[in-house]
């Protein structure tokens, strides 16, 4: 099969959509599928993502003038891109009406969440579709460790009871829907906690100074999951988000999650942790309480790239084959 997708990739720590991406292209490889992003070159499908690298209409139009069937993936912009983007008239998202507008072109659509299904059948969508969640790759984001990074592989150490807990966030953007109102709320409330240990691993805002929140800079995949399995708690406060590559990848290394419920956080993160509600010391208590229990879950969770990639190849080999 020879897929066409609209993507390019951006080497280094840059957004969920990109490490999405590239995973699901390594997995198509790895399974035989040819990847091409030039449009004109010849392919049986396409995978199209978003509004990635331009993609609009008359680009949506021309590659369907092809002849060839157009899988769409569908992402919600109220909490991404320009502020255009983001602008809502009539009580829609200006990306997301943009995305709708693809439909007539479109053989198939996958949304990434229920949350993101429900809001673009709001904005009027209407068409076939698949829901698929986003995976990780696994032989990165997993619970496995080396000792010095070689030697033989075991299972990483977990929160033993007595040690301080470790709670990380992980974000690539600074934009404000990520969390960082509620950030501030909850560094000047654990100033001086000994029982705790807040990071950040990321981006902040320009100038934004925490004094709890111990910073780390942006990491590549490999050295950001090292990192998440010294961890013993993720913390994901973002809002409207589509399906959380941040959250997945906490999950995946063995993180039970305290999340807010915005977005499709819940749907991804109820199994494998509890919500916040204004009350971090809250959430994690009810974390302690049952981490052997969520920790144990996590092992059967569904978001890993090997999973996900097969979910998406039975969507565009039924393409091929004219099934909506």
């Amino acid at each position: 099969m020879r897929v066409f997708m609209n993507f390019s990739e951006v080497r280094g720590p840059y957004g969920g959509a990109n490490s999405f991406l590239r995973a699901l292209s390594e997995a198509f490889r790895e399974r035989g599928v040819k990847i091409t992003s030039d449009p004109a070159a010849e392919f049986d499908v396409a995978l199209l993502n978003a509004l990635t690298d331009g993609l609009d209409r008359n680009t949506v139009e021309r590659l369907a003038d092809r002849g060839k069937p157009l899988v769409h993936r569908k992402v919600g912009y109220r909490a991404s891109g320009s502020p255009d983007m983001r602008s809502i008239s009539g009580g829609i998202v200006h990306g997301d009406r943009m995305q709708v507008e693809f439909t007539p072109y479109l053989s198939h659509t996958v949304f990434q969440s229920t949350y993101s299904r429900d809001v673009f059948l709001q904005s009027g969508f209407d068409g076939p579709y698949t829901v698929i969640h986003n995976g990780v790759d696994e032989r990165v984001f997993n619970r496995s460790v080396r000792r010095w990074g070689f030697g033989p592989i075991r299972e990483r150490a977990y929160w033993d009871g007595a040690q301080p807990l470790r709670v990380v966030v992980s974000t690539w953007s600074t934009d404000e829907n990520k969390g960082f109102e509620d950030y501030r709320t909850i560094d000047r409330s654990f100033a001086g906690r000994r029982d705790v240990e807040l990071s950040l691993v990321g981006r902040v805002p320009r100038g934004e100074r925490f004094d709890s929140f111990r910073i780390r800079p942006p990491r590549r995949r490999r050295a950001l999951a090292a990192l998440l399995k010294r961890q013993h708690v993720v913390l994901q406060l973002a809002r409207y988000e589509t399906c959380s590559n941040a959250l997945i990848e906490g999950i995946n290394c063995g993180l039970p999650a305290v999340y807010l419920d915005s977005g499709a956080n819940l749907e991804i993160a109820a199994r494998y942790g509890t919500p916040y509600e204004g009350d971090l010391d809250a959430a994690l208590a009810r974390i302690r309480e049952s981490y052997s229990e969520i920790v144990r879950r996590i092992a059967a969770n569904p978001y890993r790239i090997s999973l996900v990639a097969a979910q998406y190849l039975d969507v565009l080999q039924r393409a091929c084959e004219g099934e909506s």
